[in-house]
């Protein structure tokens, strides 16, 4: 390579870095200013935020405190309930079923066909009509939307036992209209993907998911299991008025019950994003075409939901937003810029999460 072409490149590779540190001082400068004066005056505790570029980290950023009563900070270590967010996470776990074939799982067949301990009962409607396409764009009919958790003294029931209604949500999950006609979202659904995972590949859920997406995607402080969490990584939830509240359990994982900090869920927003080659970062768990696939809009959607991204076409982004009492978290990722963000927040105050992610919209845009 001659003398000429490395200086083109090299000059490429330093107006590149000059650009990502611009943008994140940029970042830094709207954050520093303004989220200070969120907290204050809001009653959210605390909050934590980490941006991404492809391959490459922006910026994190903590403010507030993960314990306000013992002045314990939000640092990039804290660990989030991410609530919702744990339902995008489990169709990435689906999904790597239907790449690797081992079961012979497909998106349009019944998923009765595929479970064991436990099939979606028939009624007016045909269960036959369920498949894990329109489950994972909650498009599928199903009932029970969202779960409000256990507290610590109250014993979990089986996946089985929460699907036949012994859930804090709203009871038996069954076919309440036609599927492949609307959309109707449902936390339920999910519970289906968790317990199909299991009777496939005879694995805890938490395992299969650690094994085959977090530990792939770099996501090394996160679990679908809160026993493998460190109790004192762990945020103090805050309710809506500040006050701090207990913390809530959940058999349905798969829907509410993912733990992470802002870096490793940012890593995830990653998997969306392209390398350098034009790939997806997340191809090396999932196939392009597959990504690409997943991230479409699917019918009956009003062009909003993918399997299982909220489509927001205006802003070119996918994203989704977690509540769980005591906890609330936000992720997007803006395709066209190629930039990723997470917001979590540890508190029910999730109007200061929509503020934030407007800010950060902002210096995206005008870029």
């Amino acid at each position: 390579m001659n003398k000429f072409i490395i200086l083109i490149l090299f000059l490429i590779s330093s107006c590149s870095l000059h650009a990502k540190q611009t943008k994140s001082l940029e970042f830094s400068k709207v954050l520093d200013k303004e989220i200070p004066l969120i907290l204050e005056k809001s009653k959210a505790r605390g909050i934590a935020i980490s941006i991404v570029q492809g391959n490459e980290v922006l910026g994190s950023y903590s403010y507030g405190h993960a314990d306000a009563e013992n002045r314990t900070p939000i640092t990039h270590k804290t660990l989030f309930n991410v609530g919702s967010i744990s339902k995008v996470i489990t169709a990435w776990g689906a999904m790597i079923l239907v790449e690797q074939g081992k079961v012979e799982l497909e998106l349009d067949k019944p998923i009765n066909d595929y479970l064991k301990s436990w099939k979606i009962p028939n009624s007016q409607f045909d269960a036959n009509k369920v498949t894990l396409r329109n489950i994972l764009s909650h498009t599928a009919g199903l009932s029970l939307s969202g779960y409000n958790g256990w507290s610590a003294e109250d014993p979990l029931p089986t996946l089985v036992e929460s699907l036949e209604g012994n859930n804090t949500g709203d009871g038996a999950v069954k076919i309440i209209h036609e599927p492949d006609t609307k959309w109707s979202y449902s936390g339920g659904g999910y519970t289906i993907v968790q317990l199909l995972i299991e009777d496939l590949t005879n694995q805890s859920f938490s395992n299969f998911m650690t094994e085959n997406v977090l530990l792939p995607l770099g996501m090394t402080n996160s679990s679908f299991d809160i026993n493998r969490i460190s109790p004192a990584k762990l945020a103090s939830p805050y309710d809506e008025n500040g006050n701090k509240t207990a913390m809530v359990y959940f058999t349905e994982t798969a829907a509410a019950g993912f733990i992470t900090t802002a870096d490793d869920l940012a890593k995830f927003n990653q998997a969306v994003l392209k390398n350098e080659q034009g790939n997806y970062i997340g191809s090396n768990i999932l196939s392009n075409q597959l990504i690409a696939n997943m991230i479409q809009a699917q019918p009956h959607t009003g062009g909003r939901w993918s399997m299982s991204y909220v489509v927001d076409s205006e802003n070119n982004s996918l994203g989704f937003a977690g509540f769980n009492r005591g906890w609330t978290s936000l992720t997007r990722s803006v395709t066209d810029k190629n930039i990723g963000y997470v917001i979590l927040n540890n508190s029910s105050v999730g109007g200061v999460n929509n503020e934030i992610d407007q800010l950060l919209l902002s210096v995206i845009k005008g870029s």
